[in-house]
């Protein structure tokens, strides 16, 4: 059994159609990305499996499941075991970066000490070489540290699955480095990873299948090989710089 079938998915929404009646599957342990030019639907594609977006027409399973009509317990469990990490970090702005990081631990972990918690945060912390003190904001941090934070809280619950939207935007080359570092041993342990991206580096460091997206349906789906990379990419660019200047 496929650890997500997706079936038929689609999204629309006012009167435009986003993502078009899109199929596949992801097994466990595998690597799985979306490619294509700004706007084609990708990032709305994995908010879809993920279950983040409520589809309009189909729907996506997770080990045989669909993710919609969950029961309270096992969405929950699915909630424990993925983790999404957004392009924009979508950390709470209200919060310091302390309650950012310790949430997931209280909804997951509700029986952890206190003590136990702040030992988990501050692991999760050294991991991204985060420094910085935990009572300050969102808003007081870059586009960069914001990140970091963003994946510490995603990584911080122990996930099986991660969905990654541009995870490396914003950051510089050694901190993308390490991220990556960090990816590739979470994949060591076979676990699974879903990603959007549009950094050839990281494309290349994660070869995997690769979905074309083109205008909200499914164009090509292909294995990745990490010469051909910056080939693709060209062609995806080239494609985005004619659609502009038809526009």
């Amino acid at each position: 059994m496929a650890l997500f079938d997706v079936q038929n998915i689609g999204f629309s929404q006012n009167g435009k159609t986003i993502v078009d009646d899109i199929s596949l599957t992801i097994e466990k342990g595998s690597v799985t990305g979306f490619l294509g030019r700004s706007g084609c639907g990708k990032t709305t594609l994995i908010k879809l499996i993920s279950g983040i977006l409520v589809p309009t027409s189909g729907k996506s399973l997770f080990e045989g499941h669909d993710i919609q009509t969950m029961s309270k317990s096992r969405n929950l469990e699915f909630r424990k075991r993925c983790s999404f990490i957004f392009q924009d970090s979508a950390l709470w702005a209200n919060q310091d970066i302390m309650q950012n990081l310790i949430l997931p631990l209280k909804i997951h972990f509700p029986k952890m000490p206190p003590e136990q918690m702040e030992d988990e945060i501050k692991m999760a912390c050294e991991k991204v070489n985060f420094n910085k003190a935990l009572s300050l904001r969102p808003a007081d941090l870059s586009a960069g540290e914001q990140k970091k934070v963003a994946f510490a809280r995603a990584m911080i619950s122990k996930p099986e699955i991660l969905f990654l939207d541009e995870v490396t935007s914003g950051l510089d080359i050694n901190s993308s480095e390490q991220i990556m570092d960090l990816l590739k041993a979470f994949l060591d342990d076979g676990k699974t990873i879903v990603y959007v991206s549009h950094n050839n580096e990281f494309i290349k460091n994660f070869q995997g299948t690769l979905h074309i997206i083109e205008e909200g349906k499914l164009k090509t789906t292909r294995k990745a090989v990490r010469t051909d990379i910056d080939k693709l990419m060209d062609k995806i660019d080239g494609e985005e710089e004619e659609k502009k200047n038809e526009i």
